[in-house]
C-alpha cells in the first residue's frame, strides 16, 4: 500500500513539473552534507541482496532520493517525531515545499511504513546482527553522553574511523559471525544462499592461527587474529617477548593478552643459545634500569663458556667519524676470528641507510668488505656483506656483532621506546655490541656507562 502511494505521488509530481527530478540531482550534487539517517530508515527497503543493482543514473539517484525523503517524513509525521534538521531528507522536503504530498496521504504512508518497518526488523535479524555493526556503531557514536564519556574527539568526517575503532569493528563482526555458526540451524543450512555472508566469512578461518612479535600488536588486533580460528578446532598460538615490544599500542603484560585471548596458556621461555654472558648481563641491567619483566630475561647456561667481550661506546661522534669508528671496530672483530662473522650496523630512518652503507663500503675496502643497504628491511648481500638497516625492522634477525649509529638520538626521537630498542638490538647480538652516539650517552642510561668500553683493544 505505501510502496502504491509513493508511486503515484511520484507520477504526479513528475506530470506536474518535467524537469522536477533534474533540479533535484543538481540541487544533491550540491550538498556536502551526509544523509543524517534515523533508526527506523534502515528498515524501509527489503532485503539489499534481493534488489536489483542499483543505478549511478543521476535522475534515478534523485528519484531514489526523493522516494527516501517522503518515507522519513512520512513516518516522522505518523510516529509524532521530528525530522533532523542535519538530513538530507530535510533538505529535500525544504525543496519542494508546497509541492509534498497531502497530510492525509503522508499520515496513511507513514502508518503502512511503519508497520512493515516493525515486521522487518524480524526478518533476516540475523543478517544484521552481522551486517549492521557499523551503522550501529555510527549511531552509538553520535550520542552526546557516549562522545563526551569515551571520546578525545572525533573526526570532522563521521564515516571516518580511527584504526583503533576499525579493528574494534572486525572484532564485533568476527564475534557475531561466530556465534551464528556455532547455531546448528545455521551450521546445518550454511550453504543455503540466505547464508552466504556467513559462508564467506568461514572461509578465512584457519585451523590454528600462528602470531610472532606477538607483543607488537594491540588487544583488538590479537583478539581479531584469535577469532580467526576454526569453529572446530580454535587453535591459536602467540610467542614475543614483552621486553621487545617496540610499538605505543602493542601489549605489554599478559593480562592484556588474556583478555584478547580468554582462555590463552602463557608459557615462559627464558633458553639463550647464542647470546655471550656479559651481553646477557648488559640485558639484564638494561631490563632493570627500564623496569622490564625480568622473568623473560633469557638466561645462559651454566656450562656455557661463551663470556664474549663488554660492549664498547663512542660518544660525540658525527655522521662520517661514526661510520669510521665502526669500520674500525669491524676491523678489530676481524682480526680476532678467522672467519668473518655476521655483522649489522643499525641506524634510526631509512633515508640513513644507503648513505651509512656507502661510507662503510669505502672505509672497509682495504679489508676486502662491502656494506649493503638492506632498504625496507630486506637481508641483501653475501654472507661476510656487512648489513645496514633501519632499526625498526632488526626484529626476527640475529648476527654475531651488532651497532648502533646514533643512539642518543633515538632516545630523543623515540623516548618512550628507545630503550626497548636497544634491548632488542642487544638481543640480537651474540657477541659484540657496538653504540654511538652524536653527542653524550643518554642521561637515562648513565648507569650502563660502566658497563662499556672504548674498544676492544684487539
Amino acid at each position: 500500500m505505501a510502496d502504491e502511494l509513493l508511486r503515484k505521488e511520484r507520477n504526479l509530481l513528475f506530470n506536474c513539473d518535467k524537469d522536477i527530478f533534474n533540479q533535484l540531482a543538481a540541487l544533491l550534487e550540491s550538498l556536502d552534507q551526509e544523509s543524517d539517517e534515523d533508526d527506523d530508515e534502515r528498515f524501509d527497503e527489503d532485503e539489499q541482496e534481493d534488489a536489483s543493482t542499483p543505478s549511478h543514473n543521476a535522475i534515478h539517484m534523485a528519484v531514489n532520493a526523493y522516494l527516501a525523503a517522503l518515507k522519513t517524513l512520512a513516518r516522522t509525521k505518523y510516529l509524532k517525531r521530528s525530522m533532523s534538521k542535519n538530513s538530507r531528507a530535510s533538505v529535500i522536503v525544504d525543496f519542494l515545499g508546497d509541492r509534498l504530498p497531502s497530510e492525509e496521504i503522508l499520515l496513511e504512508i507513514g502508518r503502512n511504513i511503519s508497520i512493515q518497518n516493525g515486521l522487518r526488523r524480524f526478518v533476516g535479524s540475523h543478517r544484521r546482527f552481522i551486517r549492521e555493526a557499523a551503522s550501529s556503531y555510527s549511531q552509538f557514536r553520535r550520542k552526546k553522553e557516549i562522545t563526551e564519556a569515551y571520546y578525545a574527539e572525533l573526526p570532522m568526517n563521521r564515516t571516518h574511523l580511527s584504526d583503533t575503532e576499525l579493528d574494534g569493528l572486525v572484532l564485533l563482526i568476527l564475534k557475531n559471525a561466530r556465534l551464528l555458526l556455532k547455531q546448528s540451524f545455521v551450521s546445518r543450512a550454511l550453504k543455503e544462499s540466505r547464508f552466504s555472508y556467513l559462508a564467506s566469512i568461514a572461509e578465512l578461518f584457519r585451523n590454528q592461527i600462528m602470531v610472532d612479535e606477538a607483543t607488537d600488536f594491540s588487544m583488538l588486533e590479537l583478539a581479531c587474529m584469535a577469532n580467526l580460528t576454526s569453529i572446530e578446532c580454535e587453535s591459536f598460538f602467540a610467542c614475543g617477548d614483552f621486553n621487545q615490544r617496540i610499538t605505543s599500542n602493542g601489549v605489554s603484560n599478559e593480562s592484556q593478552l588474556k583478555w584478547a585471548v580468554r582462555s590463552f596458556e602463557y608459557r615462559i621461555v627464558q633458553t639463550v643459545y647464542r647470546q655471550s654472558r656479559k651481553l646477557n648481563e648488559f640485558a639484564e641491567s638494561l631490563l632493570r634500569l627500564q623496569g622490564g619483566d625480568l622473568r623473560t630475561l633469557g638466561k645462559v647456561q651454566e656450562e656455557s663458556t661463551h663470556d664474549g667481550v663488554s660492549p664498547v661506546l663512542k660518544e660525540y661522534a658525527a655522521e662520517e667519524e661514526c661510520a669510521a669508528w665502526i669500520a674500525d671496530r669491524i676491523k678489530e672483530v676481524e682480526k680476532t676470528v678467522k672467519q668473518l662473522p655476521t655483522i649489522a650496523v643499525l641506524v634510526n630512518s631509512e633515508a640513513q641507510v644507503r648513505p651509512m652503507a656507502k661510507n662503510l663500503t669505502a672505509l672497509l675496502e682495504d679489508i676486502n668488505l662491502m656494506a649493503v643497504a638492506c632498504e625496507e628491511g630486506k637481508a641483501l648481500g653475501e654472507g661476510t656483506d656487512v648489513r645496514v638497516f633501519d632499526i625498526q625492522h632488526i626484529k626476527g634477525l640475529e648476527f654475531e656483532a651488532v651497532f648502533f649509529a646514533g643512539v642518543d638520538q633515538l632516545a630523543t626521537e623515540k623516548p618512550d621506546l628507545f630503550d626497548r630498542f636497544l634491548y632488542v638490538g642487544t638481543t640480537r647480538a651474540a657477541t659484540y655490541l657496538g653504540l654511538v652516539c652524536v653527542d653524550g650517552w643518554p642521561k637515562r642510561l648513565e648507569s650502563l656507562r660502566s658497563l662499556c668500553e672504548s674498544d676492544w683493544c684487539v
